[in-house]
């Protein structure tokens, strides 16, 4: 019995140090089960099968994997013969089979019917099994393989740091949506506006050059939708440029508004759900029990930071004082 309470607090302090979750079974066979999961061996064997099962687009038909990038001296892309990549396909597939079967089994059926994420995971690998099945009674040749659309899941279901991202994508898609309609009107408006002042003369070789990006709306719209990366910065601009200089300034003005300020905008809002607010850690705190005079110290050292969100350090420093401070009322 003592044995399996020392093996209890070793694998919270590891769900701790790691950030994962503590719903899971605890008997001693199960935690025998979780820590070997866990293992570097085990995670290394996880890593490098979602490696593999993303590599195959590099080789897989049509590929554009060759020797060199010079279309001068590139040979024909080397075409698998039908079942090579699918026999590897298989085995990653055989691997994730086993994984959500292991993390099923470990968070138990109850926790297993409300987690999303394995009740996708699952999903995920039945489509993608079904799928690899038509392919092989297709002898390989069917127009879409649906499967390839899921691989990058098995990267998201497995990094906790980027399923975080997406949650604090989604609990931030209110405040982004209108920065979303502002971001539309922008490239409306500018659009309408590049639509008169570039499609209004014909003429020479060089007035057709700069028809190129606004000839009709939809390649005006994608024209500088593709501005807003700066992907096609300054070809876009160059062939107006070369017969007028002041047309920079709408380029100018749009990329300052789009890409400088608007697409900024749009980080911060999904930044501003990732950080700790002041007032959430003072709701917490006045539920702690803790000595009146310590948590009045640690609430105004709280509000002297403002009401702008807690930083990594911030945030540790205010534990660090927390647990200074407990520790002297346990010795005191």
């Amino acid at each position: 019995r003592r044995e399996v309470c020392f093996d209890q607090a070793a694998v919270f302090i590891e769900d701790a140090l790691q950030y994962r979750s503590i719903n899971h079974r605890m008997d001693a066979r199960s935690m025998w089960l979780y820590r070997l999961y866990y293992s570097n061996a085990c995670q290394w064997i996880l890593s490098f099968t979602i490696f593999l099962i993303l590599f195959l687009a590099f080789i897989e038909t049509p590929s554009s994997l060759t020797s060199t990038a010079d279309v001068r001296y590139r040979s024909a892309p080397w075409n698998p013969p039908c079942g090579l990549t699918e026999s590897v396909e298989m085995l990653c597939l055989l691997v994730f089979v086993a994984d959500v079967s292991v993390k099923s089994y470990l968070v138990g059926w109850a926790q297993f019917r409300t987690n999303l994420w394995l009740l996708a995971y699952l999903a995920v690998l039945v489509v993608s099994l079904m799928d690899w099945i038509v392919s092989l009674s297709l002898v390989c040749q069917e127009p879409l393989r649906i499967r390839r659309l899921f691989r990058p899941f098995f990267l998201m279901q497995n990094s906790s740091m980027m399923k975080k991202t997406l949650k604090c994508i989604r609990s931030s898609l209110p405040e982004m949506a209108s920065v979303m309609l502002l971001l539309a009107l922008h490239l409306c408006v500018f659009t309408m506006f590049g639509m008169l002042l570039f499609t209004g003369e014909k003429g020479d070789g060089q007035d057709r050059e700069r028809l190129i990006y606004f000839r009709n709306l939809p390649e005006a719209l994608t024209s500088l939708l593709v501005l807003l990366t700066t992907a096609n910065n300054p070809d876009v601009m160059t062939p107006a440029y070369s017969k007028n200089r002041a047309y920079a300034i709408f380029f100018i003005v749009f990329t300052l508004i789009g890409s400088l300020f608007l697409m900024n905008l749009l980080t911060a809002i999904i930044y501003n759900r990732v950080g700790v607010k002041p007032q959430d850690f003072l709701q917490v705190l006045q539920k702690v029990q803790l000595d009146s005079s310590h948590k009045q110290a640690i609430m105004e050292k709280v509000r002297s930071y403002g009401g702008d969100l807690l930083s990594a350090d911030e945030f540790q420093k205010l534990f660090n004082e927390f647990d200074k401070r407990v520790i002297k009322e346990v010795t005191g």
